[in-house]
């Protein structure tokens, strides 16, 4: 335990920033007047130096973390102000370490009046200076609500010379009296020196007014390279990762192509992609009917349509990563594939895509998906496979009616063709535990189609589930969909038996078992944050998270069938699957990057002899 906070303490996990953006807004704030020295001295100084000697390039440090805990003396440690800086430990960016940097001081009423807190290249990584035309950059930052300052701004500085590197204006992006979160990627800014000696936050007035005395709090100073293929992962260390490696399963969190590239509502995430392959050794890879059109006369990847999932398959295998494919075989499809004529044209196009997409990862002993959620939720009208036949989310272009596997067997065949070593499955939700109609038709249909000779090998766990207050389970396996009055509570310990239960009775046929999207929701909205009692409260459901991610790993150790422990996320930064109101944060690792108790709870089961 010991090695792992130490390890997070210097380099890893960390806060990650989803307000903000990236790309610094039109006539944002001017580079402060308060700099040690004017622009012109700088110049004449730099090229001064230069002309005596060479400065040697500046050695990479690709990643940093600094949360301000254990600081005694601010100066020495490189945190200098003409402003008073003092650490708070009652107002920081919770969850996190417990210290946050106030830097306070007269505001003058001058527009663009600022005050600051720089921090010294040479006292947080032991270089001279820093090349910071690679990186992605984060802060959070917090400006009273009754504060004068409008703006919090990052710049870069060398001899005194700044360059701003990004910033928020409150009215434009959020409000005041609460913590907020940047991220900046520094591959964009014009003008940034590869040998900056200064980070400089600024708390920025941005209209005229009377000199106040104020105030404004900065938490989680960190970057990472802002290379997402070439994240620095680190083996070596205490990771989930490490010791999951020697298991009879494969073990990853989610990364996902959105933090790969973006996705128009999350901006491309360095550090969330680093810490799925520092964690987690699963790749996730699908979105393959995302093409207007579909030519399918070659088998090549090498369309530009096809390059984010050519860069997906690239940061799997960077990193080692085992791949967990999504094939074409879900439900709805673009127009286009309903019309084609159906069953030949339909069936010539899966097998197609079967084809192209085992070839590809063909001799890495993949786990292919190659139907997701192909049976409808719920039983309302009768469970059957979702068809061409029903409309909305019970449309799949894949079956003539609820009861037509035959395009489900030829996938499996032609797969098996393409890559005997291949891993293949089908894929649902609320079909773990034991003891309800869903699970029961899950198990009818893999053994049937084992049992007529059809190559499936097991089925998907998606395991998206929600824990109350009490430490119970949140279900809906036979309720309408979003449906809150109608769902039932069933004690944590009855639903991991009967987890485990369904497992057995998967192994007693041949069957595998993946645990493919797991996540463990809580109710927080009732809890006020800013208060003890309200902390106390949420360290208690976190308690109650640890013990389902735990449960469901001891299962997995326990049970030779099952071949993936995948979690659905990495941080509680984001939702990947839209949560019921109330409830969120269900990761392994809060928002800002701190392992949770389920974090510690998984590790010392995978360290377990």
């Amino acid at each position: 335990m010991s090695t792992v906070k130490t390890i997070l303490s210097i380099v890893v996990i960390f806060v990650l920033a989803s307000c903000g953006t990236s790309t610094p807004a039109a006539n944002l704030t001017p580079i402060p007047t308060n700099i040690p020295h004017s622009t012109a001295e700088a110049m004449a100084t730099a090229t001064a130096t230069a002309t005596v000697m060479a400065t040697p390039a500046p050695k990479d440090v690709p990643i940093y973390r600094n949360s301000f805990e254990g600081i005694t003396d601010l100066a020495a440690s490189g945190i200098t102000s003409a402003s008073d800086v003092t650490l708070n430990t009652d107002n920081f960016n919770y969850p996190g370490g417990g210290t946050a940097l106030e830097i306070n001081g007269v505001l003058q009423g001058a527009q663009n009046s600022n005050l600051y807190v720089d921090f010294s290249v040479k006292e947080l990584t032991g270089e001279n200076s820093l090349d910071l035309t690679n990186k992605t950059i984060y802060y959070s930052a917090y400006i009273p609500a009754d504060s004068a300052i409008d703006n919090i701004s990052v710049y870069a500085g060398k001899g005194g010379q700044f360059v701003q590197l990004g910033g928020i204006t409150a009215d434009d992006y959020w409000k005041k009296g609460a913590w907020h979160d940047y991220q900046f990627d520094l591959t964009t800014v014009q003008g940034l020196m590869k040998d900056s000696d200064t980070i400089r936050i600024v708390g920025q007035r941005l209209a005229d007014g009377d000199p106040i005395t104020d105030y404004f709090l900065v938490d989680d100073l960190k970057w990472i390279g802002s290379d997402i293929f070439n994240v620095p992962v680190d083996n070596n260390v205490d990771s989930l990762r490490k010791y999951a490696a020697n298991k009879h399963f494969e073990f990853g969190l989610w990364a996902g192509n959105r933090y790969l590239y973006g996705d128009g509502h999350t901006q491309k995430d360095p550090w969330y992609v680093y810490m799925a392959a520092q964690e987690g050794a699963v790749n996730a890879v699908w979105n393959f009917l995302s093409k207007e059109n579909e030519n399918y006369s070659n088998f090549d990847y090498d369309r530009p349509e096809d390059a984010f999932l050519l860069g997906q398959y690239q940061y799997g295998e960077g990193n080692s990563m085992a791949t967990l494919g999504y094939g074409i075989g879900g439900w709805g499809g673009p127009q286009w594939i309903r019309d084609l004529d159906f069953p030949d044209a339909t069936q010539s196009f899966l097998l197609y895509h079967v084809e192209k997409d085992l070839r590809y990862t063909k001799g890495q002993n993949p786990i292919w998906i190659l139907f997701n959620e192909p049976v409808f939720f719920f039983s309302g009208n009768g469970y059957g496979l979702k068809n061409r036949q029903e409309t909305g989310d019970d449309y799949s272009p894949w079956a003539a009616n609820r009861t037509d596997f035959s395009l489900i067997k030829a996938a499996f065949i032609k797969a098996r063709e393409v890559d005997p070593n291949a891993t293949l499955m089908i894929n649902d939700g609320s079909n773990e535990d034991i003891g309800w109609v869903r699970s029961d038709l899950y198990y009818q249909i893999a053994s049937d189609l084992k049992a007529q000779g059809i190559p499936i090998d097991g089925v998907g766990f998606q395991m998206h589930n929600y824990i109350d207050p009490n430490g119970k389970l949140v279900v809906f396996r036979e309720a309408l969909p979003w449906d809150y009055s109608n769902t039932q509570r069933m004690d944590l310990d009855t639903y991991l038996n009967n987890v485990e239960l369904n497992v057995k009775r998967y192994a007693s046929i041949g069957l595998k078992v993946a645990f493919t999207e797991v996540e463990g929701q809580i109710k927080f909205d009732d809890i006020d944050f800013a208060t003890l009692a309200g902390r106390a409260e949420y360290e208690k459901r976190l308690q109650w998270q640890a013990k389902y991610f735990a449960g469901l790993l001891r299962i997995a150790l326990e049970n030779d069938n099952v071949i993936m422990f995948h979690m659905w996320g990495v941080t509680d930064r984001y939702q990947n699957v839209q949560p019921w109101p109330g409830y969120g944060n269900g990761f392994i690792f809060d928002k800002n990057f701190n392992p949770k108790p389920a974090y510690y709870a998984m590790l010392e089961l995978l360290k377990a002899p």
